[in-house]
Order: structure tokens, then sequence, then C-alpha cells
């Protein structure tokens, strides 16, 4: 039986899934990024998941948070993650593995294309929002990648040029830098110092702010709630900024069908479909695409990274060849 295995590196987790040929889940690991010791890890979590028989592996695809350099197969400055710098081919290729690397939010808009929701398009987008903020884009049915690997860093627009919080990446007013969940809080804490709303609303995460201690997830649970704060902030500020960036996105590739992706766009899927539905044709000048949260939840890393080492793609073509005479 022809087993194929899909990494996802996250900044905060990292996933692992044993597939069958056909792109069939059949185990799946899920463990804290390590703080120490990495590709002792990684080939530790290949083995764990082979049932230590790694003659019955096909190929391991890796999908890997960025910025990437495919020529050596590693991530040279992981903003987010506990440890900056890190290999990944070399590592897997010591086990005797065919492996196959690419950005985790492009590896996920290869797993929509070959095994979910865009089967049968050949222009697609996809976003995640979690952590960090990432897209992968197909074109024309070539999935696109860049001369390192890093095409696709859609988190890195600016879509608030007066904001002044800092981009884990050292730049200003970055989608990523004001979006993502790692950042939601400092963008919440400038918004409402902005706009003077602690001052004219009660709110616990007024106090929250205080104690500098609010977490992402308390300003969507509040605004679940009611919370008049909260509910400024989501929609008239956080969800415009969400709606800019994938508006840019989809003018600068004309998508079929946009799928969306990543734990604070999943965990919340009625205030972005409202924010986009509320601001996203304000922004965009071409024919607005199908849109569609993805099936498959937090693992769609895992089937985008095993779908690369199912079917490979033609743009990774010749890193393939180079990684795999290592």
């Amino acid at each position: 039986m022809s087993l194929h295995i899909g990494v996802d590196i996250g900044a905060t987790f990292i996933r692992a899934g044993l597939f069958s040929h056909e792109g069939e889940l059949l185990k799946k690991i899920k463990s804290p990024f390590p703080r120490s010791g990495f590709e002792e890890y990684l080939k530790n979590l290949i083995i764990d998941l082979s049932g230590g028989e790694l003659s019955r592996i096909a190929g391991v695809g890796v999908g890997s948070i960025g910025p990437l350099d495919l020529s050596t197969g590693s991530v040279p400055r992981a903003p987010n993650a506990p440890i900056k710098s890190f290999r990944i081919v070399d590592p897997l290729r010591e086990l005797g593995l065919r492996v196959v690397l690419a950005n985790d939010a492009v590896a996920a808009a290869w797993g929509e294309h070959i095994l979910g929701l865009a089967r049968g398009y050949r222009n697609i987008l996809y976003v995640t929002i979690s952590t960090g903020i990432g897209g992968g884009v197909i074109v024309d049915g070539n999935l696109l990648i860049g001369k390192d690997g890093n095409a696709h860093e859609i988190g890195h627009l600016v879509v608030d040029y007066s904001s002044n919080i800092r981009c884990g990446c050292g730049g200003y007013g970055h989608w990523e830098g004001i979006a993502s969940g790692i950042n939601i809080p400092r963008s919440f804490s400038q918004y409402v110092s902005r706009e003077g709303l602690c001052g004219s609303f009660k709110s616990p995460l007024c106090q929250r702010l205080l104690e500098g201690s609010l977490e992402t997830r308390e300003i969507f649970e509040q605004y679940a709630r009611g919370d008049p704060i909260a509910i400024k902030y989501v929609d008239e500020y956080l969800m415009l900024v969400n709606s800019a960036g994938i508006a840019s996105t989809i003018n600068a590739y004309d998508p079929e069908i946009l799928i969306m992706g990543g734990s604070v766009a999943l965990n919340n899927k009625e205030a972005f479909a409202k924010g986009l539905d509320r601001y996203l044709d304000k922004y965009i000048t071409v024919r607005k695409p199908v849109i569609r949260f993805t099936e498959f939840g937090d693992d769609v890393g895992i089937y985008g990274a095993a779908a690369l080492s199912i079917k490979p793609p033609e743009s990774l073509k010749e890193y393939i060849e180079a990684w795999n005479k290592r």
C-alpha cells in the first residue's frame, strides 16, 4: 500500500497526517512547536507516524510557515515561531524519503485543488487567518511559487498606512501585523485608544487591556455576546482591514473561488461572512469569486501537504529534483 505523510508546520503547532494515495486520512498527530531540536523532532515525528516502517512511505509533503528558501529547503527567519531558523528537507532526506516542500498556505491551496472544495477550478485563492496571515494562489491551473517560494506573502500587504503597529517582519501597517491572531489584541488596543472607547462604554475588555493579558479569543467571545466595544472594533475596523487585504488579493489574481481557513476565520465564520458581505464589494474590481470556508477545518494544512506528495505540482518540479538528489 502506497502511503503519504503530510506535515503542517505552523508557528504554534505542528500537525502531521498519514494518508492513503487516494487522500484518505488514516492517522494524525498534533503537538506544540518545539523550543529546541527541531530537526530531530521532525524526524521522530515521521518515524512515529509511519509506525517505524519508513519503507511504506511513498513521500512526505510539507507545508511550512515562511518565509522559505526553497533552494536550501529551509526557513531562514520565521517571525512568529519559537525557533527562527530551521532546515526541513535535509533531515527528511536523511531518512531516505522523497520530499516536497511549499509554504503552508500554498500547500493548503493545492490540497483544496486536489482533494477539497476547489476540485474542478483552475483559478483558486486560499487565505488563512490564524497566528499569522498567508495565502496560496493557483492561476490557470499553475500553483504560484516565486523565486524563493514566497510569491504569496499576502499577510504583508499594507492595509492601514496610519497604523503604528509593527509587524513581526519589521514593517508597519501590514495585514498580518493588524489582523492575525497574535496581533489582534494590539490593534484592538490601538483602536479603542484612538476612538476613546473605554471612556465611553463599559466593557470587560477594557479591564483585560489594563491587565495586559487580553486574548483574541476574548474579543470574539464578547463580540458574540453583544459587547459594544467588541462590535465596533470587529465590524468597523477589523473586518474592514480583512476585506481590504482579501480584495487586494482578489484584484491581483482574479480567482474563481476563494477558500478561507485558519483558526481565527474558522472559529468566527459568522463575523467574517458578515464583514466580507459588508465591505468586499467596495474594493474589488473584478467579478466576485465564490467564497467558502474550508471543510478540512484545522486539518487543511496536512491535507494540503499530503496533496503535494500525492500529486506534486509542476511549478515545484525543479526543486523536487534538486532536493531528492541530496
